[in-house]
């Protein structure tokens, strides 16, 4: 087996938080012997994120690429600010130009049982993990859509996934970076940015007196770069995911949702009674699966277990070709159940006999365009032949959402009018 082709970031800009010491120093300078031009920041407080900051962790890293032949700047600002956030990202742009990869790394410790857990020290974590990873992604999501590329890695955290004793305020937070992921995911597809997540455990600082000794010798940080750098690569194709990463063992975590079950037949209010004697059902996680998005659990499986298994439905237009159905839809509205809607429903219909067209609803009317509207609500895609299946009521929508024959993008729970508006 060949050697696999060398990973490169020439041209590329990099932006790492909290990168004076421990794993985002080590990530800055992988990236910078690859070719990338970094931003190194870090506040330069205590571990506990105290006192007023300092110049030197970041400098020295600095000087180590430089040394290298690299390409870096500094930054002191403390991301636990909004104008710390705007700074660090104008300190790429003003030296390099862009932001094509971020990592949101900068984090402190403040560990204390909850009884113990002084407001103080619960926000100030929540403000250098999670406002933190927002202030900074926020002001770069911005450039890298404008430059229609991006990577951004967001760091959780074991004890965010799993929990770990004495730390409420670092697992909330850590965890919240798993949410913030999932949204951003969504909203990064059509600009190619792409989120994901790792969990690493590293010997650092924020580490050196949770791990025992003997384990903390074999977690040496350059064991997490690797992941790192391939997740803020232009090969990675991933989005939304996280991964557990240390000592040279990574594997992927991920939420995942049981079958579960329908207590009163979705018809009646069930009684903690009924609960109880399905709980089970409701535990059992055979057959459970990941999700994309709410959308997806909201329309794969509550409202497929609410309708309970239906035939398809045999009636339909006797459609013969694609085009006759956007023909006839204006005369098919339904203006009476549209109930005011204003949404466009952009079609694309592919492999032969396909094409675009768009629905345009509001004002209680409907007007049917072919070619891409510039604004859609809801775009529908899906293959000509299994279209006209689904129009000529062969099968149902539910049935060819939920095996991937149609794709659904936009507001999703806007296609659910549908069946309302348009009566073929």
């Amino acid at each position: 087996m060949g050697a696999s082709k060398e990973i490169r970031f020439d041209g590329r800009v990099a932006i790492v938080t909290g990168a004076g010491g421990g794993l985002g120093r080590v990530y800055a300078l992988e990236f910078a012997r690859r070719g990338a031009k970094v931003v190194i920041n870090d506040f330069g407080g205590a571990r506990d994120g105290a006192g007023l900051g300092a110049a030197g962790p970041a400098d020295k890293v600095v000087d180590e690429i430089k040394a290298l032949g690299g390409e870096a700047v500094a930054n002191y600002d403390n991301v636990a600010t909004p104008n710390g956030g705007e700074n660090i990202v104008k300190t790429a742009v003003d030296a390099f130009g862009k932001v094509d990869i971020l990592v949101n790394n900068a984090g402190i410790l403040r560990d204390k049982g909850i009884l113990k857990m002084e407001p103080e020290n619960w926000q100030a974590v929540l403000d250098v993990h999670l406002n933190g990873a927002f202030h900074v992604t926020r002001p770069a999501f911005s450039v890298m859509r404008d430059h229609g590329y991006g990577r951004i890695i967001m760091t959780t955290s074991a004890a965010g996934l799993y929990g770990n004793f004495g730390q409420s305020n670092y697992s909330s937070a850590k965890l919240g970076l798993v949410g913030f992921m999932n949204t951003l995911k969504l909203e990064g597809i059509k600009y190619n940015i792409k989120v994901n997540t790792i969990a690493p455990i590293a010997a650092s600082r924020l580490t050196e007196d949770i791990l025992p000794p003997d384990l903390l010798a074999k977690m040496n940080p350059a064991y997490v770069a690797p992941i790192v750098l391939y997740l803020g690569s232009e090969e990675c194709n991933e989005t939304g995911r996280i991964y557990n990463c240390g000592a040279g063992f990574y594997n992927r975590a991920a939420m995942m949702t049981s079958p579960g079950a329908v207590v009163g037949a979705g018809k009646k209010i069930p009684s903690v009674e009924d609960v109880s004697a399905n709980w089970a059902k409701i535990m059992d996680l055979k057959g459970a699966k990941e999700y994309g998005q709410l959308n997806d659990l909201v329309l794969q499986d509550l409202l497929s277990a609410l309708e309970g298994k239906k035939e398809p439905a045999q009636s339909g237009g006797g459609f013969a070709a694609v085009k006759d159905v956007f023909e006839k839809m204006p005369g098919a509205f339904q203006p009476g159940s549209a109930g005011g809607a204003a949404v466009v429903f952009q079609y694309c219909i592919s492999g032969d006999g396909g094409g675009d067209w768009s629905a345009d609803i509001k004002n209680g009317a409907c007007t049917v365009a072919s070619g891409l509207h510039a604004t859609p609500t809801c775009t529908l895609k899906i293959q000509a032949g299994d279209f006209l299946d689904l129009m000529n009521g062969k099968v149902n929508a539910m049935k060819a959402y939920t095996s991937g024959k149609l794709k659904i993008e936009g507001d999703i729970m806007k296609s659910q009018l549908l069946e309302k508006i348009f009566k073929f």
